[in-house]
């Protein structure tokens, strides 16, 4: 183990001796090696284990791309708000200004009903 110079000789240690090696060398020090511990970890487990690994994968992943979503949908929600909120102020200040509601619509958006609501 302590011979091992390079990457490639310590891939090569770690698979030839997977089977005994309680924990892998060198995780610290290298993601792949960390990524490598992490799947014979996986592999290393009951039917059943892995059975109960896959469901709790599955339910975080789940739970994960529902909250993901949720908050992409609730970005486009506040945007289009916001941009709602800015035509109402823009058509407050064209009504104030006397401009007709047919080109505070054109410019704004907005319906004629909600223009002259304001």
């Amino acid at each position: 183990m302590d011979e091992c110079e390079n990457h490639f000789e310590r891939w090569i240690y770690i698979l030839k001796n997977m089977e005994i090696l309680e924990r892998m060398p060198w995780a610290a020090q290298n993601a792949v090696f960390r990524r490598l511990a992490e799947v014979a970890e996986v592999s290393a487990l009951s039917k059943e284990e892995r059975i109960k690994y896959d469901r709790a994968l599955k339910r975080y992943r789940d739970t994960y791309n529902a909250m993901t979503g949720a908050e992409l949908k609730g970005r486009a929600e506040g945007r289009a708000e916001g941009e709602r909120e800015k035509a109402l102020a823009s058509a407050c200040s064209m009504k104030a200004d006397n401009m007709p509601a047919e080109l505070i619509a054109k410019y704004t958006g907005l319906s004629i009903e909600t223009i002259n609501d304001l």
